[in-house]
């Protein structure tokens, strides 16, 4: 085997790895970031299409490619291949797993799912003998990733060092071929050795977190009591402690004092800031961490002129943003989930699965803010 890269850097430590935990679990507005980005990547349901490898469509025309495509549908070995993703989808729940492997990936830098398997053999669905049938896949916890190991020649993700106490030394190592789906928010290598250590989206955002926690949980309290009344200052004209009690006793009962005091003087000083300028500041701060998210403002604030703007606004989300982690998280799925099931299925080694006939690729439903009738009446014009 080859060489495995040695002393890989971490960019955050377990402390600022938590404290990114921390402010996810507290915060609700990066909790909404969060969870929101989530849900834009893989949408209501986490799917899948069998196709044909590229090599057997490049240069094909519309015509011949859609006859290459109708016979692979039809094919009684992709009918099977295709019931066996779908039972084997639903048994490991993809969906969920994938949405705590995202959220990982986003609070953490990194995140995995490891694929607990059944003995290699016949399954459910058929021959199981390269790495064996899909029976769950576990969410692990990010901060028990000890390490993460890269192929000193290639580069390439080969596993991680992961904390576990039932074992006998409490760590143990997790190879990242048929057995890992792993996750990176990647921080390109831009420190050097810091090969899958991952950036967490939350750490840019902390300070900014914690401001808004801080006007919550101490400074908005503080002002409501302070705004409801006035600061007053009262000189009796007299220093008997029965005026005094006296006067203090009807301050107390009301807000209208009748009294004979002669020297009674009054000063009043309103001590109290416009309430409104905290919840300001919060929501300027809580868009800076929308922005921050690459998330479209009007997706957490209603400050859009009209429909046609915010629909224009996420045409160009779609097209940015939201592409690049669908790519991104299309390729995960795509090597280390499908390309083992497709190896399996064929009953090829998995670094042959590159120039199999088939492939299977992740897909995610289209995210569409337009009415039925308007899909409707596009629908007609591209018709006509």
């Amino acid at each position: 085997a080859a060489a495995t890269i040695k002393n890989p850097v971490t960019i955050l430590n377990k402390t600022q790895r938590e404290q990114c935990a921390k402010v996810y679990i507290n915060n609700g507005i990066v909790r909404t970031v969060i969870d929101r980005s989530v849900y834009f990547i893989h949408g209501e349901r986490t799917n899948f299409t069998i196709e044909p490898n590229e090599e057997l469509t490049e240069g094909l025309d519309d015509v011949e490619a859609r006859k290459l495509i109708d016979e692979l549908n039809n094919s009684e070995d992709v009918k099977a291949l295709r019931k066996k993703i779908i039972r084997v989808n639903k048994r490991c729940e993809l969906h969920d797993r994938s949405t705590k492997l995202l959220t990982s990936a986003f609070i953490d830098g990194r995140g995995a799912l490891e694929v607990v398997r059944f003995p290699k053999g016949e399954g459910d669905t058929g021959a199981w003998n390269k790495f064996g049938e899909p029976r769950a896949l576990k969410h692990l916890s990010s901060g028990r990733i000890l390490e993460a190991q890269a192929n000193e020649t290639t580069g390439e993700f080969e596993g991680f060092l992961y904390e576990d106490n039932n074992t006998t030394n409490g760590q143990r190592i997790i190879k990242a071929e048929g057995t890992l789906i792993p996750a990176f928010h990647s921080d390109n290598n831009v420190l050097d050795n810091s090969y899958y250590s991952g950036l967490s989206a939350v750490w840019p955002i902390l300070n900014v977190a914690h401001v808004i926690d801080a006007i919550n949980d101490e400074d908005l309290p503080e002002a409501v009591r302070q705004v409801w009344a006035k600061f007053g200052i009262m000189y009796a004209g007299t220093s008997k402690k029965s005026t005094l009690t006296k006067l203090r006793d009807a301050l107390a009962a009301s807000t209208w004092l009748v009294h004979n005091e002669e020297g009674l003087t009054t000063e009043v000083h309103d001590l109290a800031r416009d309430l409104m300028e905290l919840p300001n500041v919060q929501q300027a701060l809580s868009k800076f961490i929308c922005q921050c998210m690459s998330l479209p403002l009007f997706l957490l604030f209603e400050d859009t002129a009209n429909f046609a703007t915010a629909n224009q606004v996420m045409q160009v989300y779609k097209a940015g943003q939201l592409n690049r982690y669908r790519t991104w998280f299309r390729g995960i799925l795509e090597k280390y989930w499908y390309d083992p099931i497709l190896a399996d299925h064929l009953n090829i080694e998995l670094k042959d699965v590159i120039s199999a006939d088939i492939k299977i690729k992740a897909v995610f439903p289209d995210i569409n803010f337009e009415t039925r009738k308007e899909i409707l009446e596009g629908d007609q014009i591209a018709a006509n």
